[in-house]
C-alpha cells in the first residue's frame, strides 16, 4: 500500500524524533551560553556578599577562597581603593600586588568606583589575550568593607568546552533514540494500524455480501467501538439479506401460485367464450349457460385480486395497530350474526364459548377479519354429519387467544406451516370444488404479526383447530 497509515505513523515519528533532536541542538548551542552567564552573573553576586560577611585576613575567609576557585572554577581578588592587591586566589595577582592599568577590572574599579562606595555592584565580560588560551571573561565587582573591593573572574572556556562536549552527547543520545523510536513507533503503528485493517477486510467481504468474517479488536476505545459496530453491521445485514432473500422467494412462489390460480379460469373463460360464439344463434338458452359460467368465473377473478390487494396491503401496514377496547359478548355476538347472514341456509352448527365478562384491546378491523378468515376457511373444510364449527376465546397472559375448530379430516404434518403460505391450500391439485383462493389464512398470518401475537393447527381426532392469539398493542399501555 503506497500511502498506508502504518507508514505514514512510522514516517511521522522519525520526523518528529529528528526535529525534536535537531531543535535540541540548536537551542542549546545558541542560548546554553546566555543562560549559563546570566546564572553565573547571580552566583557571582551571591559570592560578593557572602565575602562582605568575612574577614579578609581571616583563615575562614582563605578556605573560602579556595573552595570558590576549586569548585566554582571563580577567581576572587580583593583590592583596596588604589588598586593595590589585599587577597587574591591568583598567583600572578599576588606577586604584582597592584593591578594592572590595562587590566580590565583595574579600569571597571576606578570608572565605577562612586557608584561602588554607594553599594552597587557591576558585571562585564571580555576577550582577553589570545582568545584559544584565555578566552572570554565575565567579571563582578562589588564592595566588600572599608576601602575593599572584591574582583570576581571566571572564564568561559570550560563553558563552551562543556557545550561542546554537551552537543555531541546530545548527537550520540539524539541517534540511539531515533533508533529506539523508530522501533516503537513501527510496533505502535502496527499495532494501532491492525484493527483498521482488520475493518477494511470485514467491510471488504460485506461488500462482497459475505458476512461471516468478523473484527476481533479487545479493547475500549473508538477503534473498539467501531469494531463492535461494523460486527453489529455484518449481523444485521445478513438477517435483512436472508430476510429479504426468503421474502424474494417468497414472492416468486407467490407469482408463480397467482399465474396458476388466474390461469384456470382464463382458460374457462375463453373455451366457453368460443363455445357461445358457435352456438348463440342455433341455442340460445345454451349460450345463456355459458354466460352464468363466464360470470361465475369473472367473479371467482374479481375475488382473487380483491384478496390479493388486502394482502398486499396487509404487509406494508403502516404504523401499528389501534388500541380499540372490545368487548367479548359483542365480539362474538357479531361473527355469529356475520356468519347466518352470509350462510342462511347452512346445515353446519355453529357454537361459540368464550368468557363474557372478558375484554379484548386490540385493533378491531384487523382482529374481526382474521378470526373471521378462520370461520371461512373451517367453513369450506368442515364434514360430518352434521358439519360442526366451534369458536373459542380465553385469555392466555397479555395475550387473547382465538380458537376455531372445525371437524372433518386432518391436516397432514408436512402441510402444517405450507397453510399459511399464501395459496398454501392442502390440496396440492387446487380444485374448484371449494371456494377458497389460498389467500385466506396468509391474511390472518400476517394480522396476528402485526399483533406479535402467534399461530398454530392443532389436528384432533375429529377434526382441525386453528389457533391464533392476539396481543395488546404498545400503544394501549394496558397497567
Amino acid at each position: 500500500m503506497k500511502h498506508s497509515i502504518k507508514k505514514r505513523f512510522i514516517s511521522f515519528g522519525v520526523i518528529m524524533t529528528i526535529g525534536f533532536i535537531m531543535l535540541n541542538i540548536t537551542i542549546t548551542n545558541f542560548l546554553m551560553i546566555p543562560f549559563s552567564v546570566k546564572c553565573w552573573t547571580m552566583q557571582l553576586d551571591k559570592i560578593a556578599d557572602d565575602i562582605e560577611k568575612l574577614d579578609v585576613s581571616d583563615y575562614e575567609f582563605r578556605e573560602y577562597m579556595e573552595h570558590v576557585e576549586e569548585d566554582i572554577n571563580t577567581r576572587i581578588t580583593i583590592v583596596d581603593g588604589g588598586g593595590y592587591v589585599v587577597a587574591s586566589t591568583s598567583d600572578t595577582l599576588k606577586e604584582q600586588k597592584i593591578l594592572d592599568k590595562n587590566n580590565h577590572a583595574y579600569k571597571m574599579l576606578f570608572d565605577n568606583k562612586e557608584a561602588l562606595d554607594k553599594g552597587e555592584t557591576f558585571s562585564s565580560s571580555k576577550t582577553l589575550g589570545n582568545k584559544n588560551r584565555d578566552g572570554v571573561r565575565i567579571f563582578l565587582i562589588h564592595k566588600v568593607g572599608t576601602d575593599r573591593y572584591a574582583i570576581l573572574s571566571r572564564s568561559y572556556r570550560s563553558l563552551q568546552n562543556s557545550l561542546k562536549i554537551t552537543i555531541l552527547f546530545e548527537i550520540i543520545a539524539g541517534v540511539v533514540l531515533l533508533a529506539l523510536g523508530l522501533v516503537l513507533v513501527c510496533r505502535w503503528s502496527f499495532h494501532f494500524s491492525k484493527p483498521i485493517l482488520q475493518i477494511t477486510d470485514a467491510a471488504e467481504h460485506i461488500s462482497n455480501l459475505d458476512f461471516d468474517t468478523r473484527v476481533d479488536v479487545c479493547c475500549d476505545d473508538e477503534l473498539g467501538k467501531l469494531a463492535d459496530a461494523v460486527n453489529r453491521m455484518s449481523e444485521h445485514l445478513q438477517d435483512n439479506v436472508e430476510q429479504m432473500q426468503e421474502d424474494i422467494e417468497k414472492r416468486k412462489r407467490l407469482v408463480r401460485n397467482l399465474s396458476h390460480e388466474i390461469k384456470s379460469p382464463i382458460a374457462v373463460i375463453m373455451g366457453y367464450s368460443d363455445r357461445m360464439k358457435a352456438i348463440i344463434t342455433r341455442n340460445p338458452e345454451k349460450a345463456v349457460s355459458y354466460c352464468e359460467i363466464i360470470s361465475d368465473e369473472s367473479n371467482r377473478i374479481d375475488m382473487l385480486v380483491k384478496e390479493m390487494l388486502e394482502f398486499s396491503k396487509l404487509e406494508q401496514e403502516y404504523g401499528e395497530p389501534k388500541c380499540d377496547k372490545l368487548e367479548t359478548k359483542r365480539f362474538f355476538g357479531e361473527l355469529e350474526k356475520r356468519f347466518y347472514q352470509e350462510n342462511p341456509d347452512t346445515v353446519i352448527q355453529f357454537k361459540t364459548e368464550y368468557d363474557e365478562q372478558d375484554v379484548i384491546y386490540a385493533d378491531y378491523v384487523m382482529t374481526e377479519r382474521a378470526v373471521y378468515n378462520l370461520i371461512r376457511n373451517a367453513v369450506t373444510y368442515a364434514t360430518g354429519e352434521p358439519p360442526i364449527i366451534k369458536v373459542s376465546g380465553k385469555r392466555n397472559e397479555d395475550c387473547y387467544e382465538f380458537t376455531v375448530y372445525n371437524s372433518g379430516s386432518f391436516i397432514p404434518d408436512e402441510d402444517i406451516q405450507t397453510v399459511w403460505e399464501p395459496f398454501g391450500k392442502v390440496d396440492k391439485v387446487r380444485g374448484r370444488s371449494k371456494k377458497g383462493y389460498g389467500l385466506g389464512l396468509s391474511i390472518v398470518r400476517e394480522i396476528v404479526e402485526k399483533h406479535n401475537g402467534y399461530y398454530r393447527v392443532n389436528n384432533l381426532e375429529d377434526g382441525v383447530a386453528f389457533v391464533i392469539a392476539i396481543r395488546i398493542p404498545k400503544a394501549c399501555n394496558i397497567q
